[in-house]
């Protein structure tokens, strides 16, 4: 793979090309670019990007900052995650929904092909499988 500079127009574009798929293309999009993972800040939508080469792109948070809840409610998590995934509502409306069942980041590991979710301390956690497309 060659060494692509991470910039924030890189990965805007490949958002767009996912808008309107399921997630999985965003990762598939991400992984070309030769993302490793990202990680989310649930409560502003900052993201920090790391490539399989080390480096890191940070991007600034660009919703409307809320603060996410410190109770973890893990079924909450569970179904705002398949509403998103349904199609039932979009990715801001998630974010809050995440944030007020306690989930404060969320991290995509797309070299194992997974979704944690966080809550307010490292005991409190939830994992998706991201599937192949």
């Amino acid at each position: 793979m060659e060494n692509i500079t991470l910039t924030e127009d890189l990965i805007i574009n490949a958002e767009k090309r996912a808008e309107g798929q399921p997630y999985p293309y965003l990762i598939k999009n991400l992984k070309t670019l030769g993302i490793d993972n990202y990680v989310v800040k649930v409560s502003d939508h900052k993201r920090t990007y790391t490539a399989t080469n080390g480096e890191k792109l940070i991007i600034s948070g660009d919703f409307p900052e809320f603060e996410c809840a410190e109770t973890f409610e893990l079924e909450q998590v569970k179904a705002a995650v398949k509403r998103v995934q349904d199609g039932e509502t979009d990715y801001p409306t998630f974010l809050k929904e995440i944030g007020s069942a306690g989930i404060h980041y969320y991290v995509a590991d797309i070299t194992g092909m997974k979704v944690i979710y966080q809550g307010p301390n490292s005991e409190y956690e939830y994992e998706e499988i991201i599937p192949e497309i």
